[in-house]
């Protein structure tokens, strides 16, 4: 359900996928997400929706900073 839907979903939007970059909630228990791309999408909480969920890791560079690893 939408409001199930967190950052790294993969989730499809007229037939093409959308990584979800970050979730914020709205009025009416909606969710106004943000993707990869730039795009924004409000999603209504009992909305079903088709959700990839990646697996990701963090990994230290050699810099010391942090990065998501997705596989």
């Amino acid at each position: 359900m939408g409001d199930n839907v967190r950052p790294g979903d993969v989730i499809m939007i007229g037939g093409n996928p959308h990584t979800v970059t970050n979730v914020r909630r709205v009025a009416g228990g909606r969710r106004l997400l943000e993707f990869a791309d730039g795009n924004l999408y409000v999603l209504g909480a009992t909305l079903p929706v088709h959700v990839t969920r990646t697996r990701a890791r963090l990994v230290a560079g050699r810099d010391g900073l942090l990065r998501v690893v997705l596989h």
